[in-house]
């Protein structure tokens, strides 16, 4: 059974007891997933959905962004950071050449899914997101039980994570905090659409990987 399909039975399962919105993560495209040297799966926190009229999945929707003029810059800065390590890290300014076939090719070697659910409004309130991660533990625990990455890049889910896993963290030469739990190391890390420049934020993700080794 594929990766997508036992989380999708996951899913099923959870919502039996558990109704209400509900947005999926899950793979973008497994077999390149299961290739890529280092199998990354971004961590953040709730999906911008403030009318929450139907269910939805992360990775339909990533599939879909082909189709418009341009990728969401979440997902555009995502796509940019993962071509770059699956191609050795190089500088910024080589991401930017054929940047919409970069991030195609970035996104499809990653897994994606949120601590929180339901959506938001785009301006996560730390105590809730805290609050549903607890609810869910053992929702998203299990989703990366599955997904089995190398690395989850918490994108401002860090200490919420460390919190509730209780591992204990270590600071790498880069400054970034890092932890083992669940067969997987996570890092802390800032959400893609942190308001610095993204030259600068992927200078960060270079310098970040590479004092893990990558």
């Amino acid at each position: 059974m594929s990766i997508n399909q036992r989380l999708n039975d996951l899913y099923v399962t959870w919502r039996q007891n558990h109704p209400g919105h509900f947005v999926g993560g899950g793979v973008i495209d497994e077999g390149r997933y299961s290739s890529t040297d280092v199998k990354l799966l971004f961590l953040l926190k709730e999906v911008n959905d403030r009318d929450q009229s139907e269910d939805w999945s992360l990775v339909d929707f990533i599939h879909r962004q082909p189709e418009d003029t341009r990728y969401h810059l979440t997902f555009e800065i995502i796509g940019l950071w993962s071509f770059g390590l699956m191609n050795g890290l190089p500088c910024y300014q080589q991401l930017l050449h054929s940047k919409e076939k970069h991030v195609r090719e970035g996104l499809s070697g990653i897994s994606i899914t949120n601590l929180k659910k339901t959506g938001g409004t785009g301006g996560s309130e730390i105590d809730e997101i805290r609050r549903h991660a607890l609810d869910t533990k053992n929702l998203w625990t299990e989703e990366i039980k599955i997904m089995n990455p190398d690395v989850v890049v918490c994108g401002g889910t860090f200490t919420i994570v460390q919190e509730i896993l209780g591992f204990t963290p270590v600071v790498t030469s880069s400054g970034t905090r890092v932890g083992h739990c669940l067969n997987t190391t996570f890092v802390d890390f800032y959400h893609p659409r942190y308001r610095i420049s993204p030259k600068v934020l992927y200078a960060y993700f270079k310098e970040t990987f590479r004092s893990l080794g990558y």
